[in-house]
């Protein structure tokens, strides 16, 4: 009895990891969901430098220009123990979401991820990586 109670829960453990592994859904560059595809494309200077970095976050749904979205952008540098750098990015053009105070505080490499809520209930994460120059 224990054996089969031992084999159901492996079972069902290994059922539940192979769900939680599988990856998202995603389009060139973007994610699918809902049958919807939501692009979203950055923009970030050439030699990204420590201090205030304006960051623009591209959105567009079904090839158009996103408007109305919240949109939140974190960076996280790629070794552990430093705490992230979040900002709000409004629009300031349709589909085109720019960061007002966002500061990179060291050099290194950084993934800079933006979540991106739209209007009809959608919410998208896109990430990206750059490195930042020592000034």
């Amino acid at each position: 009895m224990r054996v089969r109670l031992s084999i159901a829960s492996l079972t069902l453990i290994f059922g539940f990891a192979v769900v939680a592994c599988r990856p998202p859904a995603e389009g060139a560059n973007g994610a699918r969901a809902q049958g919807n595809l939501v692009q979203v494309t950055w923009e970030i200077a050439d030699e990204p430098r420590v201090g205030p970095t304006a960051l623009v976050v591209h959105v567009m749904k079904d090839g158009a220009p996103v408007t109305g979205a919240s949109v939140e952008v974190t960076g996280d540098m790629t070794h552990a123990g430093m705490v992230p750098v979040i900002a709000n990015a409004p629009m300031t053009e349709p589909g085109m979401y720019v960061t007002q105070d966002f500061a990179f505080d060291m050099a290194g490499d950084w993934v800079l991820t933006a979540e991106i809520h739209l209007e009809d209930g959608l919410t998208v994460t896109n990430s990206t990586e750059t490195t930042v120059a020592r000034p």
